[in-house]
């Protein structure tokens, strides 16, 4: 005995020189490989321990392992590797019995199987001495257990060496790659602590290192600073652990409502997540779950397949901005970063990809997932949402997924204030849909994916998803019979945030992004943490800005055609309602309450806002008069003229159209064929044209070509003027004495020839010229009411001028005075007579019309009904000089000379009725 005691010593002296003994100041304080523990070295077989002969301690011989001689005696050696196998067989009841001095022995045995040394110095000298050579070269691979199984798998089965490496690979577990890590950076605390500790549950990965961790927690010191590498590797295994929890408490659950998962797979926990909201689901594992959510929200880790995913892209760009890696992360932090990397053209991972879209949906389903709302919500929470509040506090879950979310959303559109969410729970939910990206993707918000996806079936089965191409679709349909009031009223609720931030409408974001920071001061990125310029509170938006680029006259400053077109049509789809116009909106809350709370159809709320005009607040009046201007110019801006007028634009407006471009010249196109035969019948369209055209008699500039022509000379003639109305008539007044006094008109052609546009439409119906309906109520229900059809009122009345009061009178004078002035504000003349026009007087000024068609009157193939109108036009001209331009300006001077005593004293707005019979006589000779 003492002969072999010093030929092992002799071995161990030797492979201490060459390097042989491992970690031996390390391995000291265990007592294996210690000086100490040679003196209890006892020889039990024949055969030499591998691990005798590298002079290291036999695990078997520690007093605290002895229960390795009674469950292992069916190993055929008993060397530290044969135990190691041998207590990984153990059940869970065997390892949990094991002193815990023995499981560090254990644990530190399964170490050393990863180290390079182990293998250099102990298992090729001792197994592989043949095949040394050639797996030598595995010790400079960065996988050393990889390269080494690769070599095994190419010897015989019948090799010592094959045999060997398979038994030291088999008790390095499975995912021994994941656990060499841990043991890099905590080897040494749990070597100082003694707390290596075996997987007494036989859990996966990680998490086999449970039990050492929960030593190390219990033992360390807290005011002695951990290595942040071993603090940030325990981190990960807690994480697990709360997982692992979580499947024990929801095994029931996962079987019946998961069949197809696995415990502790990523994939399983997403199922048991979209499930937690299902009625059969336990109230404990309900319970667990949404501890899990709210660990998840302060920290993405928790969520495994999130971090395992996106790992390499959260650390390329920085996700973590800064934060050291054993500090928490919100998971809010991290998805907007992976977000904006997106965003911004830039691809990611495609599985870290598929994570972003869980998690988005996870994050619209329960909001417990958001700290913000947790926090910021806190109060709004039970007052707005009770029911649903209730239903989460007693049974865990919240009906069928984002109810709650969805009702604090709808409390940040309420017209009242108390009736609104504070102001920190509306930036929560804000951040919300942005960290989401609920505008991206219409599944990504359960209750929206609910409510629409019958539309979605029908409507817009064909549309490609993704870049908010089914939402825009979905836009598109409110209005029309497909579309579902909950449908509608959970798009509205997304599209109100989206409305308030550019970036969140994908299409708009991708064409108009270089557009919006050359011309509107738009961030570069995506996601700025310092961006707050997107808040319609507190900065300028960004929407209204690329708007007017889009009709800027400045050929230098125009915006990208694919931006002009997705420019167009978000500013269509919002006109839909004001929650989305946030530059009309936020100042006419208190407009829209007190007199549009009952306006819920397509559009009806602008047009509330537009009927009520005078009684607005200052501010409210000023963005509706400004959107007016707009929606004049653009009538793709006007949502009602969009849905009931597509037809008879393209029947009778299609070039411009075709143009693209607007402008007001399809208002005017709608304008003039309102009147034809088939839009006689379109009720509905002639109803909305109509209702512009007197929306735009309370100011001159919401008729787009008028204000443009003639504001110059509104100023200079007519500041005094309110409505267009009387813009118009001081306009005419003007032209009718520049042409009475034969001088050079101060107003342009093309001014005049909106005011001859807007008198002409005054004279088609009384309802545009309120002031004449006003003063003449009374006749025209006595001797009108069945003239309904276009100009037929006011024909009506100036047949019967004897027999009218005197406001009626005085403003039927003024305008058989504007008539019989100018033959192109003569409505009735110019539709009867349209034919004879064409034919006798095909070149002839419409100013002289009228005198044209005196002189051919009599002719044989002259139409009768003209003939009346001209005919009644010549007796009304009979009845004062004043109706007649042409003896005003061949006579004026007579008239002043002889007749100026009978001028002086004449009414401004009645006729003479030939009261100066040399007045009457100077008439009748030009007529």
């Amino acid at each position: 005995m003492k002969c072999e005691f010093l030929l092992l010593l002799l071995s161990w002296l030797w492979l201490w020189a060459a390097g042989g003994v491992v970690a031996s100041n390390s391995l000291s304080s265990s007592g294996i490989g210690s000086d100490s523990g040679l003196s209890n070295v006892r020889i039990r077989r024949a055969s030499v321990d591998v691990d005798n002969a590298a002079g290291q301690h036999s695990i078997i011989d520690l007093p605290d392992c002895q229960d390795l001689r009674k469950y292992c005696t069916h190993q055929k050696t008993s060397d530290n590797l044969s135990m190691l196998e041998c207590a990984l067989s153990f059940s869970s009841s065997q390892l949990e019995a094991l002193p815990e001095p023995c499981q560090h022995a254990l644990w530190l045995q399964q170490r050393q199987l990863q180290l390079n040394s182990w293998v250099e110095h102990t298992l090729l000298p001792s197994y592989c001495a043949a095949e040394q050579g050639k797996l030598q070269s595995c010790l400079n691979s960065v996988d050393l257990w990889g390269c080494l199984e690769d070599q095994r798998q190419q010897m015989p089965q019948s090799s010592t060496c094959q045999q060997h490496l398979r038994r030291a690979h088999a008790a390095l577990g499975p995912d021994y790659a994941n656990i060499g890590d841990f043991y890099t950076v905590c080897g040494s605390l749990v070597e100082q602590q003694k707390c290596g500790r075996m997987n007494v549950e036989h859990l996966p990965a990680l998490l086999s290192q449970l039990g050492t961790v929960q030593c190390l927690m219990a033992n360390v010191n807290p005011a002695t600073p951990m290595d942040t590498n071993c603090k940030m590797a325990i981190n990960a295994i807690e994480l697990q652990r709360g997982m692992l929890e979580l499947f024990r408490v929801c095994a029931e659950d996962l079987t019946a409502l998961c069949p197809q998962e696995r415990p502790g797979t990523a994939s399983g926990y997403k199922c048991l997540v979209r499930h937690k909201n299902d009625p059969s689901l336990r109230s404990h594992c309900a319970t667990q779950i949404a501890l899990r959510d709210q660990q998840m929200g302060r920290d993405y880790r928790v969520s495994h397949g999130l971090a395992k995913a996106c790992k390499d892209d959260i650390k390329l760009h920085h996700c973590r901005r800064g934060v050291s890696e054993d500090k928490q992360v919100r998971l809010a932090q991290i998805l907007l970063c992976l977000e904006s990397v997106s965003k911004n053209g830039t691809k990611l991972a495609p599985e870290c990809l598929v994570e972003l879209s869980d998690h988005r949906r996870m994050l619209m389903t329960d909001y417990q997932l958001s700290p913000e709302l947790l926090s910021d919500c806190a109060d709004d929470i039970p007052k707005f949402c009770p029911e649903q509040h209730k239903a989460h506090l007693v049974n865990g879950f919240t009906g069928s997924g984002g109810e709650i979310i969805h009702c604090l959303l709808e409390h940040v559109r309420a017209r009242r204030a108390q009736h609104r969410v504070t102001s920190q729970c509306q930036r929560g939910l804000e951040t919300l849909i942005k960290v989401s990206d609920a505008g991206e993707d219409w599944r990504v918000d359960p209750v929206l994916r609910r409510a629409c996806k019958p539309v979605v079936d029908v409507a817009c089965k064909d549309v490609e998803g993704g870049e908010a191409r089914v939402i825009s679709c979905l836009m598109e349909r409110i209005g029309t019979p497909v579309m579902r009031p909950e449908c509608e009223q959970a798009l509205l609720i997304i599209e109100y945030f989206v409305a308030r931030d550019f970036k969140l409408d994908p299409q708009l974001y991708k064409h108009c992004r270089d557009d919006a920071i050359k011309y509107c001061r738009a961030k570069r990125q995506w996601d700025d943490v310092q961006d707050v310029q997107m808040d319609p509170e507190r900065g300028p938006l960004i929407l209204p800005c690329l708007h007017r680029m889009a009709y800027s006259e400045d050929e230098h400053q125009t915006l990208h055609k694919d931006c002009f077109r997705e420019v167009k049509r978000v500013m269509r789809q919002r006109a839909i309602s004001v929650d989305l116009m946030p530059e009309v909106e936020d100042y006419c809350l208190s407009d829209l309450s007190q007199f549009c709370g009952e306006h819920t159809e397509k559009g009806s709320e602008m047009e509330c806002l537009q009927n009520k005009l005078e009684k607005l607040q200052p501010e409210c009046k000023t963005v509706v008069t400004k959107y007016t201007e707009e929606e004049a110019a653009n009538v793709e801006l006007n949502p009602v003229i969009m849905a009931v007028c597509t037809e008879a634009m393209q029947q009778h407006c299609s070039d411009i159209l075709k143009a693209g471009t607007d402008n007001g010249n399809m208002m005017d196109c709608l304008i003039s064929h309102k009147n034809d035969a088939d839009l006689r019948k379109d009720l509905r369209c002639r109803a909305a044209i109509e209702h512009f055209q007197i929306i735009s008699l309370k100011n001159y500039h919401f008729t787009t070509k008028f204000k443009e022509a003639c504001r110059p000379y509104v100023s200079r003639h007519c500041a005094a003027s309110a409505t267009k109305n009387e813009v118009v008539a001081c306009l005419s007044e003007v032209m009718r004495n520049d042409t009475i006094k034969a001088q050079r008109h101060q107003i342009p052609k093309d001014c005049r020839q909106q005011v001859k546009s807007q008198l002409y439409q005054q004279r088609e119906s009384i309802a545009l010229d309120p002031k004449l309906g006003n003063a003449c109520k009374i006749e025209l229900e006595q001797f009108c009411a069945d003239q309904k059809g276009p100009g037929q009122e006011l024909e009506c009345l100036v047949q019967n001028t004897p027999r009218l009061g005197k406001a009626c009178h005085h403003a039927i004078f003024m305008i058989k005075k504007s008539e019989l002035g100018d033959s192109g504000t003569d409505y009735t003349l110019l539709n009867t007579c349209k034919e004879m026009v064409y034919k006798f007087c095909p070149n002839e000024e419409s100013v002289k019309l009228l005198d044209c068609l005196k002189k051919y009157k009599d002719d044989s193939s002259f139409d009768q009904r003209c003939h009346l109108v001209v005919v009644n036009r010549m007796i009304e001209q009979n009845t004062d000089f004043r109706f007649n331009p042409s003896l005003q300006s061949a006579c004026g001077k007579n008239i002043d000379r002889y007749c100026s005593n009978i001028v002086a004293t004449a009414q401004p707005n009645e006729e003479l009725n030939g009261k100066v019979s040399f007045l009457y006589q100077i008439f009748s000779k030009y007529t």
